[in-house]
């Protein structure tokens, strides 16, 4: 059950989510605070983590995919995770739209 590509991709989606969610927190918490708007080194420490980010957020997408395509020569079930991640984030996203319009 834990490796059939729609919960794979579920999977990855739910920490892609919860990844986006953690940092929005992150800087929605700094928004808050009464510092002086960021110098040099906070726009840089801004981009040190969009890479990061970036990093985090391509291994959970394309991690286990690769590993399937590279390693066990497999090329319909990675296209299905990273099909059924797509379409999991977007309907995830939309259904949280929706929920923040109606509140």
């Amino acid at each position: 059950m834990f490796k059939k590509p729609f919960f794979v991709g579920l999977l990855q989606a739910i920490g892609v989510i919860a990844y986006c969610i953690l940092i929005a927190w992150m800087f929605n918490s700094l928004g808050k605070t009464n510092a002086q708007p960021p110098g040099i080194l906070g726009f840089a420490a801004i981009l040190v983590v969009l890479v990061f980010s970036a990093g985090v957020t391509g291994s959970i997408v394309f991690g286990y995919s690769a590993y399937l395509f590279f390693k066990q020569q497999k090329v319909k079930e990675p296209l299905l995770i990273l099909l059924f991640t797509s379409i999991c984030c977007l309907i995830i996203l939309g259904l949280s739209a929706i929920i923040y319009l109606i509140i």
